[in-house]
């Protein structure tokens, strides 16, 4: 990074420091409706017997429990204070499952599963007889043996060897470590400590042979205490680690929400911390990328990264690449059936949210109902949208032509006025437009969200 980047980075965000969505999904939640019913979202799961039969799909599958309370987090956890509340848990999740898969056979219905992620949380709360039975329940409901990718959420402070072995035994084929930072100031700010050799261990040439479809990191940016030297520091221990892919996210600060983050700000014991500022993050993320990219990673999307063999890599040079709450995929599927609480379903053109724990998530499955919470059935419009930003988002490229066709539109009449805004970008360097279409800058790739949000009529 050159001085006259970094400048043009810094006024960029005085000028654009208000923040935007992320567009995991188009309509974002908050837009969804409390009205969506168990009904309408029975309608979704109809699709997979109509429009949708052939179409590849996930079984997400939330295991919410964790063990420790990191500070830094913001997924919908619990912290176990007793393992006989996993057990109750696994109860409610058994029966949504249950419910799902009968009216799936009632309805004559066999969804084409090609994948199942098991997220949390940290799944790996779960001990063996338990976890075996998870997976027997999943395996009745996707059929293990015709999935192409079984992937677990992994914290690697309560895995050792054998157990790593044990779950490639069950058909785990992909894994991912939270890692957050490997810089112990950073680590005890979080209240996650992990040392670097905790994790080397479980990153052996035999273990690695034992998950195909690779090992995956998750990095947080914007971390108190981290700054570009800190980083640089945890980013060449990546390298040298060789993950098949990088997820590198920018902290969510939202103690409303999470109100356990405040403690980053007051820091435990009287000591104070600090968050970077944005122009602090900002710098963080890349420094953190450039050393991936110069050590033959590629960027995939907004903030993915993975070896150059990688899948996902031949999936962004073929067009293919789709960006969804678990982060960048294939493309081979968009449809997602979600369980657990807080859990997004996706089915066509329909989203769905389930219930909080503190909100209904066991009583409605008490009476046998499935614990919807909010949806979102998309319109011709909002599909059209969807896809645009998809698009941007993904490969920073517009054809005007070639997307209008795919769409079925005329999309400069389409997107007129939308097109017009985009020369705000063009003269602050964001962006290059032309008769046919746009492209994203080098600068303009840290404000790609922004450029998404013209496109977004909520």
């Amino acid at each position: 990074m050159d001085d006259k980047f970094k400048k043009k980075i810094k006024e960029l965000l005085e000028k654009y420091s208000n923040k935007t969505f992320m567009y995991i999904e188009y309509p974002h939640k908050s837009f969804w409706s409390k009205d969506f019913s168990e009904e309408e979202f029975k309608k979704a799961l109809l699709l997979l017997g109509s429009e949708k039969k052939d179409s590849p799909l996930m079984l997400y599958v939330h295991i919410p429990y964790c063990k420790i309370q990191c500070f830094y987090c913001t997924c919908h956890t619990c912290i176990m204070n007793d393992y006989k509340e996993v057990k109750e848990y696994l109860g409610y999740l058994y029966k949504e499952m249950q419910i799902i898969k009968e009216f799936l056979e009632k309805n004559s219905i066999k969804p084409n599963f090609k994948e199942v992620h098991i997220g949390g949380g940290s799944p790996t709360i779960l001990n063996e007889e338990d976890f075996n039975i998870l997976i027997d329940k999943i395996d009745s409901l996707v059929n293990i043996k015709n999935l192409r990718e079984f992937s677990l959420e992994i914290d690697p402070r309560f895995v050792d060897k054998e157990k790593l072995r044990y779950y490639s035994s069950e058909g785990i084929n992909r894994i991912s470590f939270g890692i957050q930072d490997f810089e112990l100031d950073v680590q005890k700010a979080i209240n996650r400590v992990q040392p670097v050799d905790m994790v080397e261990k479980l990153m052996t040439s035999e273990i690695r042979k034992w998950f195909s479809h690779g090992i995956n990191f998750d990095i947080l940016c914007g971390l108190p205490n981290q700054t570009t030297e800190t980083i640089k520091r945890t980013f060449e221990t990546i390298v040298r680690l060789s993950p098949d892919r990088v997820c590198f996210n920018y902290l969510d600060f939202s103690p409303k929400y999470a109100k356990h983050q405040m403690i980053m700000i007051d820091g435990k014991n009287g000591r104070p911390l600090s968050l970077p500022n944005e122009y602090e993050r900002k710098m963080i993320f890349l420094t953190g990328s450039e050393v991936l990219l110069k050590n033959e990673y590629v960027k995939i999307g907004y903030d993915h990264f993975a070896i150059a063999s990688d899948e996902v890599v031949k999936s962004l040079v073929e067009g293919k690449l789709k960006w969804n709450a678990l982060g960048v995929t294939t493309g081979d599927y968009s449809d997602v059936i979600a369980v657990g609480p807080n859990s997004t379903s996706t089915i066509g053109n329909y989203y769905s949210q389930n219930l909080y724990f503190n909100e209904g998530y066991y009583d409605k499955l008490k009476n046998g109902n499935l614990p919807i919470y909010r949806g979102y059935e998309l319109n011709k419009d909002d599909l059209i949208r969807r896809e645009v930003i998809q698009t941007i988002r993904n490969f920073g490229v517009i054809n005007y032509q070639e997307l209008g066709e795919k769409l079925k539109i005329d999309f400069k009449k389409y997107f007129m006025n939308e097109i017009e805004s985009l020369k705000e970008f063009e003269k602050d360097g964001i962006l290059i437009q032309n008769q046919e279409g746009f492209k994203i800058t080098k600068v303009g790739k840290e404000f790609v969200l922004y450029v998404c949000s013209k496109f977004d009529k909520y």
